[in-house]
């Protein structure tokens, strides 16, 4: 049961998260919404580790990025370790919309405020916390 709640949770932020963008944007297509939101994730990856992580080629990534770029949601930065290689950053345009979806967290936050004492907000706090540690291990 818990696993099912768990699942249905994260599959509203996420439905959220991904149908806000694109509406937002009216340009964005939902795979690059999600091709953002990894890059983003990834925190300013070259165009190879992007490739690697989305399981696609290079040529496939740096076409999808192009598109990108084209749109103004991302940028290309010559990478110092390596001046052959790019790494990606996303853009002020992109943040925006990004921040859209903090708004939807914050009212979420503020029902369950509205709706729990205060001890069981702490404790749902507490029970997020070591549910991330336990993610984060593995």
């Amino acid at each position: 049961m818990l696993s099912k709640e768990f699942q249905a949770v994260y599959d509203i932020f996420k439905r959220n998260f991904y149908a806000s963008m694109c509406a937002n944007s009216k340009e964005l297509t939902m795979q690059e919404a999600f091709s953002l939101d990894i890059i983003h994730m990834l925190g300013n990856p070259t165009i190879l580790e992007y490739a690697n992580y989305m399981g696609i080629s290079q040529p496939n990534a740096t076409y999808k990025i192009n598109q990108m770029i084209d749109k103004g949601y991302l940028i290309k930065e010559v990478y110092e370790k390596d001046k052959r290689a790019y790494k990606l950053q996303v853009t002020k345009k992109f943040l925006s919309l990004y921040r859209d979806n903090d708004r939807y967290i914050k009212k979420v936050l503020k029902e369950v405020e509205n709706t729990f004492s205060k001890e069981e907000v702490q404790l749902l706090e507490k029970m997020l916390k070591d549910v991330k540690k336990q993610m984060s291990n593995l």
